[in-house]
C-alpha cells in the first residue's frame, strides 16, 4: 500500500492466537510500517470497516488503534480519519504515555513512596542474612514471615486470620489463576459476575474452566440469579468483588451479603472474594468475616499500596486448603520473588503499607468527588475510595462511537464489553451503555481533571459531529 493508491485497504496479518487480538493488530501494523509496506501518511481503514473485515468486535479495533497511537504509529483527526504517523512523530512518542489513559486501573502514587522504597531496600541490603536470603532460593525460608505479614495485613480488614490459613502469591491475578485450577477441574463451571475483571477469562482458559456470568445490579451479584445459576450449572465456586466491583463500582450492602452467603451455603458453593480495593472502602465488611467457612479471601497490595510489589495474601477456610494452594504456588513459580515480598513484609510491619493505603484512599475520594462534580451523580458512579468510575452514556451515544470519539481526542476509556462474561442462560448478552474511567492512573488531579472534562465535552457534542466520527 502506498500513498499513490490510498483506496487500497490495509488488512493486518494476525499470527499467535494466544496474543490478545488488539495487540496482534497493533503489532501487525508496526511490522508493516517497519517493512515499508505502510508509509507515513498512508490512510488506515475506518475502525468499523476493519472490525467487519476481521470478524471482531468494534471495540477490539478501537483498542488496537489506541495501542498503536500509544506507540506513536498513527495519528487521527476528527472528520478526516486515521493515518500512519510521520517517522519523527513516531520517534518523539517513544517512552511517552501517548495521550491520557483512563483505561488502566492503577492507584495514584503518593509522593513520599519512592523515597520510602529506596530507604527500605537500603535497610534490607544492610542486613547480611536478609540480603543473602533475598538473592537465594528461599521458598521455604520466606513462608513463615510472609504468612505472618499477611495475617497482620488482613487483620486490618476485620478478619481473624491465623498464619497457617494464609498463602502469599505474586499478586491477585496469580491467586485467582491458581484458585481456578485448584477449586475446579477442566470442564467445570465457575460463576463470575456478568461484568467482571477481564483477566479471569485468560486464567479460566488456561485452567480449561467454564466461566458463567451471573446477573448483577447496583449492589453486585443478584441472589436470585445466583440461586438459578447454581441450580442449572452445579458450579464449583463463585468469584466476585463485593466491594468496589470492577467495573461498576458496586458495593454489597449487609443485607445483600447475607443473601449471597445464604445461597452459597444452601448449594455448598465456595465463594472466592477478591477484595483488591477493600482497604480503600473500610466501612464494608468482607464476606470472609461473615462466613469464614465458605469464603476464600484474596487481599492484594496492588490497588491500595503499589502494583509493582506483586504481593497478595489468600486466606483459606482451612489449613488443609491453604496447604494445597501453597503447593500450587510452588508448582507455578517455585517461590515468590524475595525482594518485593521482603519490602511488602517490612512495610506491613512498620506501618508504611497502612500509611500508603490511607493516602491513596484520601486521594481516590477527592478524585471521585471530581468525577461526580463534572458528570453529575445521576450519570456516574464513583464511591469514595474507588479508583475507577462507571460512566453511563446517554441514549444519543453508542459505546463504540463514544470510545472512538474519546480516542480521537487523545483519551482512552474502557468500554463495558471488555468486561462482559458468558451469560448464565447461554444467550448473547448486550453490554450496558457505559464505560469505565480510571481515576488513579493520571499522576495528578489537574491532569485527571483535563481528561475528565475532555470526556464530558464529548458527551455534549452536537449530533452532526458525533455522526462524522463513525
Amino acid at each position: 500500500m502506498t500513498r499513490a493508491d490510498p483506496t487500497e485497504s490495509w488488512t493486518p496479518r494476525l499470527g499467535d492466537e494466544s496474543e490478545p487480538v488488539y495487540r496482534a493488530i497493533a503489532r501487525a501494523l508496526e511490522a508493516d510500517i517497519r517493512a515499508g509496506r505502510l508509509e507515513p501518511g498512508d490512510p488506515l481503514p475506518p475502525q468499523r470497516e476493519l472490525a467487519e473485515r476481521l470478524g471482531v468486535n468494534f471495540t477490539t479495533v478501537t483498542r488496537a488503534y489506541a495501542e498503536a497511537r500509544r506507540r506513536g504509529l498513527i495519528t487521527a483527526t476528527v472528520g478526516r480519519g486515521t493515518f500512519v504517523a510521520e517517522a519523527r512523530a513516531r520517534a518523539a512518542r517513544v517512552g511517552e504515555a501517548g495521550g491520557q489513559d483512563l483505561s488502566v486501573n492503577a492507584p495514584p502514587v503518593p509522593r513520599w513512596m519512592p523515597g520510602a522504597f529506596r530507604s527500605t531496600v537500603v535497610r534490607i541490603g544492610a542486613d547480611a542474612a536478609l540480603a543473602h536470603n533475598t538473592l537465594s532460593y528461599a521458598s521455604r525460608l520466606g513462608d513463615v514471615e510472609a504468612r505472618e505479614a499477611g495475617a497482620r495485613w488482613l487483620e486490618g480488614r476485620g478478619l481473624q486470620p491465623s498464619p497457617e490459613r494464609i498463602v502469599a502469591t505474586a499478586g491477585a491475578q496469580h491467586a485467582l489463576s491458581l484458585l481456578l485450577s485448584t477449586l475446579a477441574r477442566p470442564g467445570d463451571a465457575v460463576l463470575v459476575e456478568a461484568l467482571a475483571y477481564p483477566g479471569l477469562q485468560g486464567a479460566a482458559a488456561a485452567a480449561a474452566v467454564r466461566l458463567v456470568g451471573v446477573d448483577i445490579d447496583d449492589e453486585g451479584v443478584r441472589p436470585d440469579a445466583l440461586d438459578a445459576a447454581c441450580a442449572r450449572h452445579a458450579p464449583k465456586a463463585l468469584f466476585c468483588v463485593p466491594t468496589l466491583q470492577n467495573p461498576t463500582t458496586a458495593v454489597m450492602s449487609p443485607g445483600r451479603q447475607r443473601d449471597v452467603i445464604d445461597v452459597a451455603r444452601r448449594h455448598s458453593l465456595r465463594i472466592v472474594e477478591d477484595d483488591i480495593c477493600g482497604p480503600l472502602f473500610p466501612d464494608a465488611t468482607p464476606l470472609a468475616a461473615l462466613a469464614p467457612e465458605s469464603v476464600v479471601y484474596v487481599g492484594s497490595l496492588s490497588k491500595c499500596v503499589a502494583p509493582g510489589l506483586r504481593t497478595a495474601f489468600v486466606l483459606a477456610p482451612t489449613p488443609d486448603e491453604a496447604a494445597r494452594l501453597g503447593a500450587a504456588v510452588r508448582a507455578s513459580v517455585l517461590m515468590l520473588s524475595p525482594l518485593p515480598l521482603a519490602v511488602a513484609s517490612a512495610w506491613i510491619a512498620d506501618g508504611t503499607a497502612q500509611r500508603a493505603a490511607a493516602d491513596i484512599r484520601t486521594e481516590a475520594a477527592a478524585r471521585g468527588e471530581l468525577a461526580r462534580r463534572i458528570f453529575g451523580e445521576a450519570s456516574v458512579s464513583a464511591p469514595p475510595g474507588s479508583l475507577h468510575a462507571w460512566l453511563r452514556l446517554p441514549s444519543t451515544w453508542t459505546v463504540a462511537a463514544f470510545v472512538a470519539q474519546a480516542q480521537q481526542h487523545g483519551v482512552r476509556v474502557a468500554p463495558a464489553d471488555w468486561y462482559l462474561m458468558p451469560a448464565a442462560e447461554g444467550r448473547a448478552p448486550a453490554p450496558p451503555a457505559a464505560v469505565r474511567l480510571s481515576l488513579g492512573a493520571e499522576p495528578d488531579r489537574a491532569q485527571l481533571e483535563r481528561a475528565l472534562r475532555t470526556v464530558a465535552g464529548i458527551l455534549d457534542q452536537p449530533v452532526a459531529l458525533r455522526a462524522s466520527s463513525l
